[in-house]
Order: C-alpha cells, then structure tokens, then sequence
C-alpha cells in the first residue's frame, strides 16, 4: 500500500502467542495489499480495471466487501465519495508521482457503474472508460480485517497505525484514552490537536502531502467525482468513527464536501469530525463536532476553532 504500518499490542501473555497474533495482522495487510493495490498489475483491482468492461470478473470476497462498503458511503455522501476517480488520479499524474495540471480534463464514470454480484463473487464496469481505485478506502478496511484478527487471537488492547490511520482495540494500559494527533495540514512538523479515542478509528485526509501548486494555486490528490477537478472544500478532514473502513472514506469524502454538509453525512452514522480551512496566508479555521474529544493546541497563527459544527 505504499505506507508503513505500526501494530502495537498490549499484553501480559507469553511472546509466542502474541508473536502468532502479530504474524496474522502482517501477513493479512500483505494478502489486502495483493488484492487491492493498484499499482499491481496482477491485483483484483487491476483485473476489474482491465477486463471488467468486457466481462464479470471473480475477485476475493474481500475486495466484495469493500466494494459494497464504498457504495454505501457514496450513496451517503451524495457521490462525494467514489472509487471512480481513477481517470483523474492518472491525468493529473499522482500515481507516478509527478503531479501536474493535465491538458484534458479527465472523465468520471461514477460509482454507479461499478456492478457487484455478491452471490457470485464478480465485479463488472458498466461504462468502458470506468476505473476502480480503492485509495480512499482501502487502508480503513484492512486495518479492520486487522483488527478483527487480533480480536479472534484474543488480543484486549492494540493499536494499529497504516499511513496515519489509526484503529485501536480497547484502551491503553494506564490510561482511559487513546490520544491521537491531527497533522497540521501546511506545517509537517506540527499538530494542530489531538482527538481521544477509545476503541474506534481516526481517518486524516487532505491536501498536506500530495499536491501539486499551479499559477499560485494549490491542488490536492482528492478529487470532487462530480468535476473531476482536485477538491478544495478544505485542506484537511479528521473521522472518527466505530468501523476504519468508514471513518477512511467519510474523512476522504468530506474534503470535498465541507464542514456543514460532511457534519450532516457523520451525523447519519454517528461519527465525528474535525474539519480544517486554510486562508491563502496559511492561518487555518478549525470546526470540530460537538460529540468529538478534540483538544486544540493554541498558537499565534493556527487561526480560529469553534467546536459544535452539528448545531
């Protein structure tokens, strides 16, 4: 997935059986890997990209699941969120890593357009130029397969960091929370606060490290499905939620939504959020939902924060 992941347990058991709990969360983040990256060319994902509009293609029932899960959010969301939006990844150039403005304007098929048999076990793209990218989702879900397998291993305290999503299980030893920090969006080497968390997950997305800035204006890797144009709602979106799976996609799909319309998506699932904007001289606004643990760490510069978006 082109990350790094961190799994912590917290346990008094003997190493071996932690050892084996470990060793299942590893090799299980290497089989989703398998299945999901993109940039594999002997992936599911890539299989549905290359054959799915001619025929059903069969994948694993875990790229199933999280395919249905990503229908569910951008139903949610209005189509804020979409696994589509690879066309546009491509045309302005993140996947290879050189980002820049395309000369075409790239095209969306929708979320629409990918058909799922569940009883069957195949996926089918339903437009010729639809391409499926499990970037905004993918990470969320494998951290709660991981999860889910440290649940089964008997594993009461653990937390798991993949490319700064977190999910945890349980709570830290000593400590009733856990305390994540929100990456300052403009400022890689400061936070703007801190969420507690107690068994759950926290998403981050934005614009902080995959941009390009063209004639004075910057533009992030999330695109809005329905311009397909890099969204510029806000600079950063904090998820916290029960499921990973769903706080990956909210916190995606409410960079392109906004503060007032993503509060209204989280509201529905019961998840909070902490939304951030950026003026053009860098100082930030900060919104955060009322049902949120946020801790906003004060400074000259970091701007306003008001708390209770919901009401």
């Amino acid at each position: 997935m082109g990350t790094i992941a961190e799994l912590r347990i917290y346990d008094h058991r003997e190493p071996a059986s932690l050892r084996a709990a470990l060793d299942a969360g590893r090799a299980e983040l290497h089989a989703i890997d398998r299945l999901m990256a993109v940039q594999r060319p002997d992936s599911d994902v890539s299989r549905i990209n290359t054959h799915g509009a001619t025929k059903p293609v069969r994948v694993d029932a875990r790229v199933v699941e999280v395919l249905e899960a990503a229908r569910a959010v951008s139903e949610l969301t209005d189509g804020a969120f979409d696994v589509t939006v690879l066309p546009a990844a491509r045309a302005w150039g993140f996947t290879t890593g050189t980002p820049h403005v395309p000369a075409v304007a790239p095209v969306i098929a929708g979320f629409s357009r990918v058909a799922v048999d569940s009883a069957h076990g195949t996926v089918t793209l339903t437009a010729p130029h639809a391409q499926v990218d499990l970037g905004g989702i993918g990470k969320g879900y494998a951290l709660d397969r991981v999860r889910g397998l440290l649940r089964a291993h008997g594993i009461r305290s653990a937390y798991l960091d993949l490319g700064g999503e977190v999910a945890t299980i349980g709570h830290p030893p000593d400590a009733p929370y856990w305390r994540i920090g929100i990456r300052h969006p403009r400022d890689p080497g400061a936070i703007v606060g801190t969420v507690e968390l107690g068994e759950g997950a926290v998403s981050t997305s934005g614009d902080g490290e995959q941009f390009v800035i063209a004639n004075g204006t910057r533009f992030g890797h999330i695109f809005d499905p329905r311009t397909g144009m890099p969204a510029r709602a806000l600079v950063s979106a904090t998820v916290v939620a029960s499921s990973a799976t769903l706080a990956d996609a909210l916190s995606t799909a409410a960079v392109v939504l906004g503060p007032v319309a993503s509060g209204a998506a989280l509201r529905r699932v019961g998840a909070e959020g902490v939304f951030i904007d950026s003026d053009d001289d860098g100082r930030l606004a900060v919104a955060a939902t009322a049902g949120i643990r946020f801790h906003r760490l004060e400074g000259p510069t970091q701007g306003e924060a008001r708390q209770g978006l919901e009401e």
